[in-house]
């Protein structure tokens, strides 16, 4: 059966680091996935993992203000700096992919043309990026958010036909359902370069004429109205092998039923989902 992983956070309980990394350990999973972190808080999750048993897989590479990479001026530049930050410390703890965007619309978008980002600036800029992880020798995978059949198509096709080795792919499922794009399959146009999952579960998108991230709610896998069945056969037709990682956080203002479970309830419900995502994986489908 595939490993199972999933993002640390403290998921709404008062838990010290250590502490959370063992309850993951002890609820089954193999692996899991920060935030960027500075070099020392790097260095503490990684030695705690491996006391426990654990892997430290992947980051995930800032986001916030990341449309300034399109535009000209200082602030696409040092943010290129934090993105090339993030492969240093990627190959300074053995960790081997980080996930990144490649933009973000603002919290309310009814347009369905994309937000018009694309520059070649921009594009020679990821490109530094991408040679930077390569020399690190780590992959940069970019995720799907909003309007993928737009600038981040157009940005792994360039990428793809200038055959970079450290260019890869991020599965975000729960985006995929809540940020629809009609005629459009993430994983058609990207799968072959997968590199690892994001799972989670919404309710799609609650307005046909509006995009928000409010409906990227990230509750657990089979909560919400993704149909995994579909997630599994395609992973599968990919020949998919990586780890299952969920990216889930204990969203008590969508289900007020998460409330009352303790940490331990919740990652064991969390590692159950994952591993039944897995064994749909494995059926003949």
């Amino acid at each position: 059966m595939l490993k199972t992983g999933i993002n640390f956070n403290n998921f709404g309980y008062d838990y010290s680091d250590r502490d959370i990394m063992r309850c993951i350990r002890d609820a089954g999973f193999d692996s899991f996935f920060t935030g960027s972190l500075d070099r020392a808080q790097t260095e503490f999750f990684r030695e705690n993992a491996e006391k426990l048993g654990l892997v430290y897989e992947s980051v995930h590479a800032p986001f916030h203000g990341i449309n300034c990479i399109w535009e000209e001026g200082e602030k696409g530049d040092e943010y290129v700096k934090r993105l090339c930050e993030v492969a240093d410390i990627c190959r300074l703890f053995d960790i081997g992919y980080f996930t990144l965007h490649c933009m973000n619309v603002p919290q309310f978008n009814n347009v369905n043309e994309g937000v018009a980002q694309w520059s070649e600036l921009g594009l020679e800029r990821f490109r530094r990026v991408l040679y930077h992880a390569g020399e690190c020798g780590v992959k940069a995978c970019f995720e799907n958010v909003e309007f993928p059949q737009f600038e981040m198509k157009r940005l792994i096709d360039a990428f793809r036909a200038e055959n970079h080795g450290a260019l890869g792919f991020t599965w975000d499922v729960g985006h995929e359902h809540c940020y629809p794009a009609p005629c459009f399959d993430v994983m058609d146009c990207f799968g072959d370069l997968i590199v690892g999952t994001h799972i989670h579960d919404n309710f799609a998108q609650s307005d046909k004429d509006l995009i928000t991230w409010n409906d990227d709610t990230h509750i657990l896998p089979f909560d919400g109205t993704i149909d995994f069945r579909k997630v599994a056969k395609k992973l599968k037709s990919r020949g998919y092998n990586g780890t299952l990682t969920l990216e889930t956080f204990r969203k008590t203002d969508v289900l007020p039923w998460y409330r009352d479970i303790t940490i331990e309830k919740y990652l064991a419900m969390a590692h159950e989902r994952a591993e039944r995502i897995a064994a749909l994986i494995e059926e003949d489908i």
